[in-house]
């Protein structure tokens, strides 16, 4: 048997047989916490005087023998008579065992019958009768089990061992209250040595793991089986027992598997164990299991109702059973320890434990999460005290960032029956501003919960304030019906007091913002945009917030031009701080109106740090909209790579909890796969995040994705519906600026791909006209594409020239990529200028990360140049000769002279290769030579 990092141990206990071998006897006492394997300590030792053919006497104490009078010496005397060796001993017979045998000596090599009349004089005439010849070692396990008279004949052979070749070992559990009898205490006082195992290291437990499982175990697997057993050899083995039964390889994918085993027969044995402590050691230890890890020991004395002396006895009694670690007080023996004692504590002695625990804590000063985390295990607070602690842990989970834990104490609160009227209206608030960050869905179902339970219009706007507009969907909760009722009790008595004027700005920024889909609305806002006039007050929030729901609405109705739009945004984004708490405003929509108007300029600093302090706050919510616009922003300027990158990131974030992505959010992903040329990763956004049928921006984009699906398939009719479609959905709703979908330059391509040239040029020019109306570069130039593509001949082409130049004066590099590709795949783009557009092309296409144009791009070129290799290839020798000369410089003449042909051969040779090389004349000659000579990839 191998005994893991028992070495020294081991080696203490070999010493002490090699001095009985040599006649002189002593007492080793060997202890040990619970399962530290004392018992295979033992064994070991009876194996080695197996190895030194040294005698061997054993006995098992057990709480079963502990009332019956001598049990563990007649074990002892008894173990030799059945078989245990005593190898060539040679017995003296007594006149006791001759009196007991009736008068018959034993044989040679055998232990004499005994009867408990006389068990202690046989062991005494036994322990002397073998020593005489050999070594003896006599074992003794769990000899704080032991009856009274077993340890006093025990004593009487011990005090006499020093001049005998005897070694007694015994094993002790120190702690155990009947250890502290003074027939106990006697006895284990005389020993010579002591051998104190403790709990394996991580590296014991991994050997134990590996002499276990074939396979070898990972390192996250052996951590949680240490988790579990706090390296007790006893509950390791436990835990890998069930581990076997259950089937689990020692991976990682099966930490969690162990650390959530909880072996049944285990759990009642430590049950049965804990009921044979005294009283005051119960209760500390059920005490302590309710604290957890939290070490306060005059909390722990009065959650467990004793005096600090009884206490302190408590405390030494559970260190010395490896239930704390005796130095610093702190929990030790692992998780399934201290599971099994909570699940040993009746159900409502419990749940009155974790209460006290909880006000206890408190008002010892712990923070108040560590108070709410016992409350959370109860079934309900039920005391006005537990309901503020829970609420204050909140406050202090969601200034540390921790907004899930902010929620699960609001949930608690909740279940309080005392929670009534006014703490709870604060409870359900305080929850949604909770659940904002991670699960809007439940966030807003709360807030619309506690309205009705809130006295005042004031508090009522105070609450739906918590939220802004990017969460809420009129649709399903009818909020702006609420928002309005509202507002309309803000108008009375004491509406002018600044904090009632601030919360009615921000009602109507809301209900302003809720509002964007209903034509009919906007003619109220830009009245009341007007009113604002060209420099409105920004100084408060609900200014702020009142000037982005404006301006927004201006945006996408077009009713303003984007120089107007972006300066209000602009203004209103220098006196907001940067933070994730902006989404809960109407200010994203700023963001997306600078975006839409190319105004960038710090927008991505700005969006940088609200970021950082996003994740610092732990809200995947307010994650996910900042990552969004910041695709927005990327985006803007033309870099796809970084607005789809930005984009996933923000897709991530939004998991099923937090029951999608809002509808502002879900658009911009949308719009950011379609740039990129993904019309299958937009649909899928669409269907995924938001239902289509209940936002008809959202329905209007996945009918653009739908569309540009079915033109990739090559079916232009079906791709028109749906373009024809996404434009009825817009114009339903007012939504007229092109910078939102540019579905008209869609349907005017599949109109001319069907041969349908009138409707093609009426439908390219309602972009036109749209564009020019809002006023930025990358629209006017983006409609101009699409107008040059269906306009014949050299009109055509002139209109991709001027969009070319359009779109210089802005900065948008993706969209200048398009036109560049757009003018240099005309057919009356001269070839020289095709090759040098589209080179220009590429390296714009590289820059914005655009890879599918770059693609389009480089195959065109390649295209191009395989084109002039063949018309080069068609120059006969003597007109590639004098094209060289004329490339070089040479004049006709000096080319007539020189291969001794006439002026006009000359001229003609030059005539063909102007034709044969797509170029208008001699001063382009060397640079299509050059061409020709090289290809671009």
């Amino acid at each position: 048997m191998v005994l893991l990092e028992r070495r020294t141990e081991l080696a203490k206990a070999a010493a002490a047989l090699r001095q009985a071998v040599s006649g002189s006897g002593s007492l080793l006492v060997v202890r040990g916490p619970l399962g530290t394997g004392k018992s295979s300590f033992l064994e070991a030792l009876a194996q080695l005087a197996q190895e030194e053919r040294t005698g061997l006497l054993r006995a098992q104490a057990s709480a079963a023998e502990e009332g019956l009078a001598l049990g563990v010496v007649r074990q002892l005397a008894d173990s030799g008579r059945h078989g245990v060796p005593v190898w060539s001993t040679r017995p003296r017979a007594t006149p006791a065992m001759v009196a007991k045998s009736g008068g018959k000596t034993t044989a040679p090599g055998q232990v004499p019958r005994t009867t408990p009349e006389h068990t202690p004089k046989d062991l005494m005439s036994l322990l002397d009768t073998v020593s005489a010849d050999r070594a003896l070692l006599v074992l003794v396990d769990d000899l704080h089990m032991a009856d009274t008279e077993s340890l006093r004949a025990l004593a009487r052979e011990v005090a006499r061992r020093h001049d005998r070749r005897l070694l007694f070992v015994f094993s002790v559990l120190p702690g155990d209250v009947r250890a502290e009898r003074p027939a106990m205490k006697d006895l284990l006082g005389t020993a010579d040595r002591t051998v104190v195992l403790s709990a394996l290291s991580p590296i014991g437990t991994r050997a134990l793991i590996r002499d276990a499982f074939e396979a070898t175990a990972e390192e996250e697997f052996v951590g949680a089986l240490y988790e579990r057993s706090g390296g007790n050899p006893l509950l390791t083995r436990v835990v890998m027992d069930e581990v076997r039964f259950r089937g689990l390889s020692p991976t990682a994918a099966n930490a969690d598997a162990v650390r959530a085993l909880r072996p049944d027969h285990l759990y009642q044995r430590l049950a049965g164990f804990l009921r044979s402590q005294p009283d005051h050691v119960r209760r500390t230890a059920n005490a302590l299991a309710v604290l957890g890890r939290t070490v306060d020991l005059p909390v722990t004395a009065q959650l467990a109702g004793l005096d600090a002396h009884r206490h302190a006895e408590a405390v030494r009694v559970l260190g010395l059973l490896g239930f704390l670690d005796e130095r610093s007080g702190a929990r030790a023996g692992g998780t399934l320890l201290w599971d099994a004692l909570v699940d040993s504590i009746p159900t409502e002695e419990l749940t009155a434990l974790r209460s006290m625990a909880a006000k206890l804590l408190h008002r010892a000063g712990h923070p108040a999460e560590v108070a709410a985390e016992q409350l959370l295990s109860a079934p309900a607070p039920h005391t006005p005290e537990a309901v503020r602690i829970l609420r204050e842990a909140a406050d202090s989970a969601l200034r540390w960032g921790a907004p899930r834990d902010a929620a699960r104490y609001l949930r608690q609160a909740l279940l309080d029956s005392s929670a009534v009227g006014s703490v709870r209206t604060d409870l359900l608030t305080d929850l949604a501003t909770a659940e904002r960050s991670f699960a809007t869905m439940s966030a807003l179902r709360h807030v619309t919960e506690a309205l009705p339970l809130l006295g005042t219009a004031r508090d009522r706007a105070a609450a739906v304030t918590r939220l802004g507009p990017l969460l809420m969907e009129p649709a399903e909760f009818t909020i702006d019906s609420l928002l309005r009722d509202i507002a309309d009790g803000l108008d009375g008595p004491g509406a002018d007091d600044p904090v009632t004027s601030e919360l009615a700005l921000r009602l109507e920024a809301r209900r302003h913002a809720l509002a964007a889909h209903d034509p009919s609305h906007v003619p109220e806002a830009m009245r009341r945009l007007r009113e604002l006039g060209p420099r409105p007050p920004l100084r408060t929030t609900g200014q702020r917030e009142l000037v982005a729901s404006l301006a927004h609405i201006a945006f996408v109705t077009n009713s303003t031009t984007a120089g107007q739009s972006a300066a209000l945004c602009a203004q209103l984004l220098e006196r907001e701080r940067p933070g994730p708490e902006h989404i809960h405003t109407t200010l994203p929509l700023a963001v997306n109106v600078l975006a839409a108007a190319g105004r960038t300029e710090g927008m991505a600093d700005w969006l940088r740090v609200a970021g950082r302090r996003a994740h610092r706050q732990g809200g995947e919510v307010e994650r996910a909209v900042i990552r969004a616009e910041q695709a927005m922003i990327a985006l803007a300027v033309g870099n796809v790579a970084d607005a789809k990158q930005e984009m996933l990131r923000a897709d991530v974030l939004a998991g099923p909890e937090a029951s999608g992505l809002p509808a502002l959010c879900t658009a911009i992903l949308a719009i950011v796969a379609l740039h990129s040329e993904e019309p299958e990763l937009a649909e899928e956004f669409l269907t995924r995040h938001r239902l289509g049928h209940t936002n008809q921006y959202l329905a209007a984009l996945l009918h653009m994705a739908r569309g540009l699906l079915a033109a990739r398939r090559h079916e232009p009719r079906s791709a028109l519906t749906h373009f024809r479609t996404a434009g009825q959905r817009m114009e339903r709703i007012g939504w007229l600026n092109p910078v939102l979908l540019p579905w008209s330059s869609c349907a005017a391509l599949m109109h001319h791909r069907l041969g349908e040239p009138d409707q093609a040029l009426s439908a390219a020019r309602l972009e036109v006209e749209r564009a020019r109306e809002w006023g930025t570069p990358a629209a006017e130039g983006h409609a101009l594409v699409a107008l040059g593509r269906i306009i014949p001949g050299r009109r055509g082409a002139h209109v991709l020239e001027e969009a070319v130049a359009v779109l210089e004066r802005g900065s948008n590099s993706h969209e200048l990529c398009r036109a560049l590709y757009a003018l240099g795949s005309h057919e009356k783009t001269s070839r020289i200028r095709s090759t040098d557009t589209l080179k220009r092309a590429y390296d714009l296409g590289m820059e914005c990360g655009a890879d599918w144009m770059v693609q389009k791009i480089g195959a065109k070129l390649e295209r191009e140049y395989t084109s002039t290799k063949m018309e080069e290839s068609r120059l006969t020798r003597a007109e590639l000769r004098v094209a060289r000369l004329a490339a070089e410089g040479s004049s006709n003449t000096e080319i007539s002279e020189q291969l001794g042909i006439s002026s006009r051969m000359t001229e003609k040779h030059l005539t063909n290769c102007y034709r044969k090389l797509g170029i208008p004349g001699r001063r382009s000659l060397r640079e299509a030579l050059d061409n020709s000579a090289s290809g671009y990839t």
